[in-house]
């Protein structure tokens, strides 16, 4: 009888468990995609223009989310702004007039892609016989509306973008200046960061790199290197970019030798300097301790001193007695 019974109750909660699902079946939000997510493949592409002649290329917009939606391809002026190379797709610069000589396919410049899919959206480039000579740069950008969304409260614009640089032949030059390489000498805190600021003065792309490595005080093996593998930047014509390095693995106490070098061009600078990490309140605590030392040895000098002349005074008090006495 107990034997059925679990049988029965068994039944029944399969029953029930399949009865919630065909009620609050598994709904698309829960799938851990996006509604609406757009990308682009690659997402820079570098290639050669000749004044007066076309480029063809192509690039894919990809619909990775679980709903469709429209899309649409256009270009835009693409430099960047300030030392930290914030991008900017607004402002035409003369380095960004590759934006102006882009055309797309018909077929593929706008549409509907489907969850999943993925759209080939061809380009061409038509080079104008009095091009300018050096880099040129476009950003070919994706953007679509997620007000077609069924499910979508408020309509939200999603932008992604491909980053299209060339070099127009003609009367190019490379002018490139490392204009700080900076080792601090002293951190309260970690990590250990170094950083530099190198300018490109030419009219064509260049590419810098950075290598930093630091040794403990007493050891020639390094706790940190990229010695084999350093960082590469490009810098864009007639601008600065400010680059850092961090080692997040540094303790909150010690003392390292730390050297980082940089090379753009035929340019090269490498500075080491020793470097100390101490927190704020060691600091402090060592300071204190300096001056009681300090203060100490002043106070035992004035001792000394005062014992001296009181020593000094009472045998003249004795000398003066004796010869009274005589």
């Amino acid at each position: 009888m107990a034997k059925k019974l679990k049988l029965i109750l068994a039944a029944l909660a399969v029953a029930f468990s399949a009865g919630l699902a065909l009620i609050h079946p598994v709904s698309a939000a829960e799938d851990n995609r996006l509604p609406i997510n757009l990308q682009v493949s690659p997402t820079k592409t570098k290639i050669s223009l000749t004044p007066g002649a076309s480029y063809v290329g192509s690039f894919k917009v990809m619909n990775i989310g679980y709903l469709p939606f429209d899309y649409q391809v256009y270009a835009t002026p693409f430099s960047v702004a300030s030392e930290s190379y914030a991008p900017n797709y607004e402002d035409t610069v003369s380095y960004s007039h590759m934006a102006e000589w882009v055309s797309f396919d018909k077929k593929t410049e706008k549409g509907t892609i489907q969850p999943g899919d993925t759209v080939e959206v061809s380009y061409t480039v038509n080079v104008p016989k009095d091009a300018p000579a050096g880099g040129q740069y476009a950003a070919l950008m994706a953007e679509t509306s997620s007000g077609n969304a069924e499910d979508a409260n408020i309509k939200t614009i999603h932008r992604v973008g491909m980053i299209l640089y060339s070099a127009v032949p003609g009367e190019t030059r490379e002018c490139a200046e490392i204009e700080k390489n900076i080792v601090n000498s002293f951190y309260f805190n970690p990590p250990i960061t170094v950083s530099s600021l190198v300018k490109n003065c030419g009219n064509v792309e260049q590419t810098a790199y950075y290598t930093a490595k630091i040794y403990p005080l007493f050891s020639n093996e390094a706790v940190f290197s990229n010695e084999e593998n350093p960082i590469q930047l490009d810098i864009y014509p007639e601008t600065s970019r400010f680059n850092s390095i961090p080692w997040d693995g540094a303790p909150s106490i010690g003392i390292f030798k730390v050297t980082q070098i940089v090379r753009i061009g035929d340019q090269e600078s490498e500075v080491t300097k020793y470097v100390l990490v101490c927190p704020l309140w060691i600091l402090f605590v060592i300071i204190a301790l300096i001056f009681f030392i300090i203060f100490w040895l002043v106070s035992r000098a004035r001792d000394r001193k005062k014992e001296k002349r009181t020593s000094a005074s009472k045998s003249s008090a004795e000398t003066k007695s004796d010869k009274e006495e005589k």
